[in-house]
């Protein structure tokens, strides 16, 4: 199963418990998923196509709710994938009215292009209404994946729409044309987890700050390995170099600090200035080691 379908599933389960955002939530379904349809005799019908079975049953349930009328039919695709499918057909005089309760139909019974102001004066509506649209034609990239949420429409104008609802909520969803089809989308990653969790999937805004902190902890710990590996590579270069300078000397007419030194690195060729000033008796600090090697590496130039 996939991300997409576990946030879809995740909102599915859980339903806007007020009226006011049950009917945003049916428009956003509604106007994303569904079409118009005109049958012999005059008769208009919305048909919704769904993926998920669940969201065809939630909406069934709201819609019967307020006492429409509406069928449930399934198919198989035909082609790709071969998937189930599902439509939701919503026909008849107090279906209809509904349509336009919930923004989809004007009072003239035509598909209005932009859901009315009065279906989202307030945020959970447009938190609702967010919900539907993302449960009928949303997708969004997995936690450990580059971040992209998008909810596809038909027509450019249905989804700058849908992105203008997004940012009443300082959410800077932005909208774009595809060949045959038009996305508002987000690609920060802050912005798809504050969507998430305006829409109500808080176990997937976890899922993603999970896999952010898995993500930093790697980083870190690869920075601490790569600083370690080059720190490494550096003392092993010096004290190569130390003691190359110091085999050119003739330690016997060293000062005694400095042939203690001396012999401290002949003796350990890879050890840090550190170690060599643990390893002396008495112990020197790294600061007196580092003096005396200096000196030493001076007397080759002279």
């Amino acid at each position: 199963m996939s991300f997409s379908e576990d946030v879809r599933h995740e909102l599915v389960e859980r339903p806007p418990a007020k009226s006011c955002c049950r009917l945003a939530f049916l428009s956003g379904l509604i106007r994303h998923a569904g079409s118009l349809q005109v049958r012999s005799g005059g008769e208009l019908a919305a048909v919704a196509e769904l993926a998920d079975p669940a969201a065809a049953r939630l909406a069934f349930t709201l819609l019967r709710e307020r006492g429409a009328d509406c069928e449930i039919l399934t198919f198989r695709e035909h082609r790709f994938q071969r998937r189930n499918r599902v439509l939701l057909r919503i026909a008849g005089g107090t279906s209809i009215q509904l349509l336009h309760e919930a923004g989809v139909l004007s009072e003239a019974l035509t598909p209005l292009e932009r859901p009315p102001r009065r279906l989202l004066n307030r945020a959970c509506c447009r938190g609702a209404y967010l919900r539907g649209a993302l449960v009928a034609a949303g997708s969004v990239s997995a936690p450990r994946q580059p971040a992209h949420l998008e909810v596809r429409t038909a027509e450019l104008e249905a989804a700058e729409a849908l992105a203008e609802v997004a940012v009443a909520e300082e959410i800077p969803m932005r909208a774009a044309s595809r060949r045959g089809h038009a996305i508002a989308y987000l690609k920060s990653r802050d912005a798809i987890r504050d969507l998430l969790a305006l829409v109500g999937a808080h176990d997937a805004v976890l899922s993603l700050q999970e896999a952010e902190v898995i993500s930093a902890t790697r980083e870190a710990a690869n920075r601490l390995t790569n600083c370690d590996r080059a720190n490494l590579g550096r003392t092993s270069a010096a004290a190569h170099r130390q003691s190359e300078a110091i085999a050119l000397l003739d330690l016997e007419l060293l000062d005694p600090k400095l042939r203690r030194v001396a012999e401290l690195r002949m003796a350990n060729p890879s050890s840090s200035l550190a170690e060599l000033g643990e390893r002396a008796h008495p112990p020197m600090t790294k600061s007196a080691v580092a003096r005396n090697m200096k000196t030493l590496i001076s007397l080759t130039k002279t």
